[in-house]
């Protein structure tokens, strides 16, 4: 078995996985620890976005984003994390 120098955990020979070109800011977003964050990443994706994204974000969020345009979903999962940031309790205050 001659292993992938690239990716160690692949064999020669075996695809590898492709990521979408949004999944290291999709990952970004996941793992931001405050809200403020989470809107900085998300302004940042706008024009990358599509449903699953939405869809994904919405459901870290705990949030039901309906069908609909791309755009007035994006407002609407904004709008969501502006109300949660307004009402974000700092603890290193």
């Amino acid at each position: 078995m001659e292993v992938n120098k690239q990716n160690p955990e692949t064999e020669v020979g075996q695809p590898t996985e492709e990521r979408p070109p949004q999944f290291e800011a999709l990952m970004a977003f996941l793992d931001a620890e405050t809200y403020e964050e989470k809107l900085e990443i998300l302004y940042r994706m706008q024009l990358d976005l599509n449903d699953y994204l939405i869809d994904t974000m919405a459901v870290a969020l705990d949030v039901v984003i309906p069908d609909g345009d791309i755009d007035d979903r994006y407002r609407q999962l904004k709008g969501c994390l502006e109300a949660k940031r307004k009402y974000e309790i700092n603890r290193f205050r």
